[in-house]
């Protein structure tokens, strides 16, 4: 075999081996869940897409839709959104509940495969930076990670704007939720603080 037929059957293989990774999926999450125990006010998901545009109603849950807005993805045999033509923009939307009240943290968890996400993602126009929580290369880069918005006051609609950092981007799974929020150890130190002082201040006014 000639060295140019040896280089392209290198070629050939190499190429199917991207093809195969970009749509390769398992459909479960790797990663922990981001918000662990935290009582879940709203969510839903999907693990498989049945649109390469619109998806109006989601697997689990209700009330949240998904948007890929440049029009040039595809929906793959294994259901994922898959874009080889240009970079996916995504709108995910969840409404809210009409009696919430207070704050609570609001998070964005997406799988991927093929290339990686654009690390910035918003909420109502509110930037976050992703966490990446599962990074799998070899044959392909399967990816998931999450934003977290804290303390968001209760909203009628969450809207999520993430995006592709390039081509070749292949959307496996997709959550949205909002839980209760926890707060931070510092909140806890700061709560005991006053009590400690309130109770001091009370002792002295006793004498």
């Amino acid at each position: 075999m000639s060295l140019s037929i040896k280089a392209s059957a290198i070629a050939l293989a190499a190429s199917m081996s991207f093809a195969t990774s970009a749509f390769a999926t398992s459909n479960v999450w790797d990663s922990a869940t981001p918000w662990g125990d935290a009582l879940v006010a709203q969510y839903a998901a999907w693990d498989d897409f049945t649109s390469s545009f619109h998806n109006s109603t989601a697997q689990y849950g209700t009330g949240a839709t998904l948007t890929e807005t440049s029009t040039l993805a595809s929906l793959t045999s294994t259901q994922n959104i898959y874009n080889s033509f240009g970079v996916s923009n995504f709108i995910a939307t969840l409404l809210g509940s009409p009696t919430a009240t207070g704050t609570f943290d609001v998070y964005l968890r997406a799988a991927t495969t093929g290339t990686l996400l654009s690390t910035e993602a918003t909420l109502n126009g509110i930037a976050a930076t992703s966490v990446e929580t599962f990074l799998l290369s070899g044959r392909g880069v399967e990816q998931e990670v999450y934003w977290k918005w804290s303390d968001v006051s209760a909203s009628g609609i969450y809207v999520f704007n993430f995006g592709a950092a390039e081509t070749h981007l292949s959307l496996d799974q997709l959550a949205l939720a909002v839980v209760t929020a926890v707060p931070e150890p510092s909140t806890y130190a700061m709560l005991a603080l006053g009590i400690g002082i309130l109770g001091a201040a009370a002792r002295r006014a006793r004498k």
